[in-house]
């Protein structure tokens, strides 16, 4: 039940949205963060990527392997999707025990990252994403708790006519959608409904996912364009086959985990959006921008214990984004601009009985609100490109409790933080552009780290916010015809990371500690090259040498240990190449060096590769129908899907499918 405080700040933030206005064309907030309006200047001072999928990318389980292509990005977890994707960039994220953290996710410019920090993919199709935007560079000075990275996934475009697209592979998984567009005077609209059905190789390894997607874009008048976004989802199935040991392993690899399986462990999932988004051109100088959002989310989960291991959480999630845009000055665009966000979420937690919900054991309310305020100043003149960021949040966290049984442990915490960013960008000549930046980062624990507090009930009061600060120097040749080379060096400098661990009595549920201080350095290059018409070289390197400054838990000492999760050195290679006239092929390789599991530094994964596959005819073959094959994970080189942190009996694994091919097809109308 939404309450009066709640109804009143969505009706303010509804109002707010209908008098100010944003973009008939939806602006995603990177471009707005890398502030495009001075767009020709062309040397920004941040690391941005913009990636345009293909089918290789599209016709997956998931989103992961879009991301892991990715220079300076690191994703797992393709295949379980009680857990969901996981992304890390430059380190931040690492942590995750399921979904996305530490990194700021947005659709269509809306957020789908809660005010908490917490991000889940289950209400996006991969049919739904046509382009994807990755900014490295921490802006935390825009962009506010958990943005040590962001991504921004943007829908197709406005078409008129239809299209419907499927997939099948051997093990019987299952991609449909069908996409339908119009265009009539003012108003255009695009409606998405796609449904995805899983099956791994492993026991125990289902998922099933439907999406309704659609969005209305009006021309209010020659100074005001809105867009109206809708989403629905439901995902009734999805299995959490659970990690295994290296012994486990050699017995039956693609087995379940056994707790797992005795506790029906998974997730049912369902939600909705909606968004009203606009951009009022005062006149030439001044625009007005904003968006208000609201989305639903109700979660069931089993895990593999008793205790706890039955979750109800109902969420709702509701904001605002303000801002103005200022162009009147010479070579200069200020904005000044608010955000407002509130988070609800109704937690109860259960004993699961062997797959059976049983008696209430936690029932709480937890609010997360977020206000905020921000600048920023881009001087472009000549050559040289200054950008300067600021902003000022206050995040306040409140628990109610309401399961008197184990006495009321009510909670509250709140926190103030002021981030700032510099950036200054050179363009040496026509090809080449040098570039360094500084800035700022903080986040907050999401409120299930701190409600999973080892000494019992309510917040844990040992789990502190993360901060960070980051310089950056880099360097850009840009060939604009057909060769391009781009190359970052970072060091990033945290205090108070948060890290995950595990307890022998609740496998599988993930507990968080601060590690004092971190320091990472890292050097990403990213190289692509189109030696001629229809062909496309990719080729990205990062290396990553992050290390635990000072870190004592308890009687141990993790002090100049290496960070979980992040391999040292990681290759993508990607090829688009034509075969004759009519039929495309693209190919994706992908290497990761071993990678540490454990904060102490005793275990560790062995190094794996990723080879992928699409071959497809174009349109020289036919403009209406599309047909093609699909491989993932040639010669089984990728032996492992996901890990797990700090793993309780060593359970670090979960096996990925082997080698698997498919068939896909287009039809267009």
């Amino acid at each position: 039940m939404v309450n009066i405080k709640y109804s009143l700040v969505f009706l303010l933030t509804l109002l707010s949205s209908l008098l100010f206005g944003q973009d008939s064309i939806p602006i995603q907030i990177i471009q707005e963060v890398l502030l495009t309006g001075n767009r020709n200047s062309g040397h920004l001072p941040w690391t941005f990527t913009r990636d345009t999928l293909n089918n290789i990318d599209i016709f997956q389980p998931s989103l992961r392997q879009a991301f892991d292509k990715q220079v300076g990005v690191q994703a797992f977890n393709g295949e379980n999707f009680a857990q969901d994707v996981r992304i890390a960039i430059r380190g931040f994220g690492s942590r995750s025990a399921f979904g996305i953290r530490g990194i700021r996710i947005y659709q269509d410019g809306i957020p789908l990252t809660s005010p908490d920090g917490t991000t889940q993919l289950d209400e996006i199709s991969s049919f739904d994403v046509q382009h994807l935007d990755v900014l490295r560079s921490g802006l935390a000075a825009r962009m506010g708790n958990s943005a040590g990275g962001a991504v921004a996934m943007k829908s197709s475009e406005y078409t008129d006519g239809g299209t419907l697209q499927a997939q099948l592979n051997q093990y019987s998984s299952t991609n449909v959608g069908v996409k339908y567009g119009f265009s009539k005077n003012k108003i255009s609209n695009l409606t998405s409904i796609n449904n995805h059905y899983f099956v791994g190789k492993r026991a125990f390894s289902k998922s099933s996912n439907t999406t309704f997607y659609n969005k209305m874009r009006y021309f209010v008048s020659d100074h005001w364009q809105i867009e109206w976004l809708t989403g629905l989802y439901s995902s009734p199935i999805g299995t959490d086959a659970g990690a295994l040991s290296l012994n486990e392993i050699a017995v039956n690899r693609f087995a379940a985990n056994a707790r797992n399986k005795d506790f029906d462990a998974g997730e049912t999932v369902k939600g909705l959006m909606t968004a009203l988004v606009s951009k009022y051109f005062i006149n030439d100088q001044s625009t007005f921008q904003s968006n208000v959002f609201y989305r639903k989310r109700d979660f069931t989960a089993r895990l593999p214990f008793e205790a706890g291991g039955w979750v109800s959480l109902s969420r709702d999630f509701v904001g605002t984004n303000l801002s103005y845009l200022y162009q009147g000055f010479p070579n200069t665009l200020v904005t000044v601009g608010s955000s407002l966000e509130y988070q609800s979420d109704h937690r109860e937690l259960s004993k699961n009985i062997k797959g059976q919900k049983g008696d209430l054991t936690a029932n709480q309310i937890e609010n997360v609100q977020n206000i905020s305020l921000f600048q920023q100043i881009q001087w472009s003149k000549n050559k040289l490109d200054l950008h300067q960021l600021l902003r000022w949040d206050v995040n306040n966290y409140r628990l109610t409790d309401r399961f008197a049984n184990d006495g009321i442990q009510d909670g509250n915490q709140s926190f103030s933080n002021i981030n700032g960013a510099m950036g200054i960008g050179y363009k040496m000549n026509r090809h080449n552009h040098i570039f360094s930046n500084f800035s700022t980062s903080f986040e907050m624990p999401t409120l299930n780290e701190l409600t999973n507090n080892p000494n019992g009930p309510g917040f844990n009061p040992d789990l502190s916010p993360e901060k960070s600060w980051q310089v950056e120097l880099g360097h850009r040749f840009d060939n604009k015809t057909n060769f391009n080379i781009h190359t970052s060096i970072f060091y990033i400098n945290l205090s108070d990371q948060i890290v995950s661990y595990e307890l022998p009595d609740t496998p599988g549920r993930s507990f968080y500690r601060n590690a004092t201080t971190t320091s990472r350095r890292g050097i990403e290059n990213a190289i692509s090259f189109i030696p001629k018409k229809r062909w496309l070289i990719e080729f990205n390197y990062t290396l990553s040498d992050f290390k635990y400054g000072r870190f004592i838990s308890g009687n141990v000492d993790f002090t100049g240990n290496y960070q979980t999760l992040i391999p040292k050195h990681k290759l993508q290679l990607n090829f688009i190449v034509p075969f004759g006239k009519v039929i495309d092929s693209q190919f994706n390789f992908g290497y990761n060096a071993e990678m540490w599991l454990d904060d102490a530094n005793s275990q560790k994964s062995a190094s794996y590769g990723d080879i992928n596959f699409s071959v497809q005819t174009n349109e020289q073959f036919s403009k209406k129908l599309q047909i093609g094959l699909l491989g993932n994970n040639l010669f089984n080189l990728m032996t492992y899907s996901n890990f797990r942190v700090n793993a309780v009996a060593s359970r670090y694994y979960e096996v990925a499918t082997p080698m698997n091919f498919g068939c896909f097809a287009k039809v267009k109308w």
